[in-house]
């Protein structure tokens, strides 16, 4: 990799190896390596490329890559923080609606799923340990917990003050506890059909805000669960491209960055708030903007290539402004 005019010294490289660590920065460099031969290739240790990188290719590529992948994360990291907040909103005030402490008694929620087992103990079992410790630890750092234990010493605290102080990695374990019909609203909320679609897309988020939250790179990332949607589990057509089998050109597509924002958009269009987050997304995904071609003439980099991106994205009606938004 060569040093270009765009560096004044080589202090530049340095400085920017000593902000994010070497190793990091090799999960930017990779990209820009040459592939291996074909019968070079060792699938069982994945090595697909070479030490050497492709002509062209600089540091300045590196560091362009990682600052916008940087500030992608943060961007997600702002609409998940919105999901979360209204997630939080919806389940305690539907299971508040079934009583104040809800959370605390399987006559509340859905009695078979309490039942099954977890580990060496019951779901409901887990989940009282899990709803109690967030509790206990609340306790430290919120008034609204302390009063409660001070003042009501014999009653469980409230469903929606447990919903504050559960982690974002908790909700859907209390979600597919809840009965049916109270899932099947809180997932309405968000545009699903039915509460098991809603609920494996929870599971995505978490990792999604897992990887925002710790600074893990989202460019070029295939996460470890999948999103094939049906088309009757959402209302409306906004992830309908998403059925294609085809829709972009990056390998394991409903892996990939645009799957799990395309679900996040879509969720927070759907809640009655609206949303002003998409067209956020939309704006730093087309700053990434690296012009090098692969040795086969193609583009290097780009969402379509690397990030699961349909070519079209930008015109689908997922991605434009709201007709709130166009007044």
């Amino acid at each position: 990799m060569e040093y270009t005019k765009e560096f004044k010294d080589r202090d530049e490289a340095l400085a920017f190896l000593t902000r994010v660590g070497y190793f990091r920065s090799g999960a930017y460099r990779y990209v820009f390596r040459q592939l291996l031969p074909a019968d070079q290739i060792d699938e069982r240790l994945h090595q697909y490329r070479s030490d050497d990188y492709i002509p062209g290719a600089s540091m300045a590529h590196v560091m362009k890559l990682e600052a916008f992948d940087f500030k992608l994360a943060r961007v997600c990291q702002e609409g998940l923080l919105e999901f979360e907040v209204r997630l939080r909103a919806a389940i305690a005030h539907m299971l508040a609606a079934e009583n104040v402490a809800a959370h605390a008694s399987k006559n509340f929620l859905d009695a078979q799923n309490c039942d099954k087992p977890s580990g060496d103990r019951t779901k409901f079992e887990a989940w009282t340990a899990t709803w109690r410790e967030a509790v206990r630890s609340g306790a430290e750092d919120e008034d609204f917990i302390k009063h409660h234990l001070l003042k009501y010493p014999q009653q469980p605290v409230p469903i929606w003050a447990v919903t504050e102080v559960l982690s974002f990695g908790n909700l859907p374990f209390l979600f597919e506890l809840m009965k049916t019909s109270d899932a099947r609203e809180v997932a309405r909320t968000f545009g699903f059909v039915h509460p098991r679609a809603f609920g494996a897309v929870l599971r995505m988020m978490v990792d999604f805000r897992n990887a925002c939250a710790h600074g893990s790179r989202l460019f070029n990332r295939a996460f470890k669960r999948t999103l094939s949607l049906k088309s009757h589990e959402t209302h409306g057509d906004l992830l309908s491209h998403l059925l294609e089998p085809s829709f972009t050109a990056t390998p394991k597509p409903h892996q990939r960055v645009y799957i799990y924002a395309a679900a996040l958009a879509f969720m927070l269009r759907s809640h009655t708030s609206g949303t002003g987050w998409h067209l956020s997304f939309k704006t730093q995904v087309r700053k990434l903007n690296i012009e090098l071609q692969a040795p086969d003439g193609s583009q290097l980099i780009s969402p379509y290539v690397s990030m699961g991106f349909p070519a079209d994205w930008t015109e689908l009606d997922l991605w434009k402004p709201t007709p709130s938004r166009e007044l």
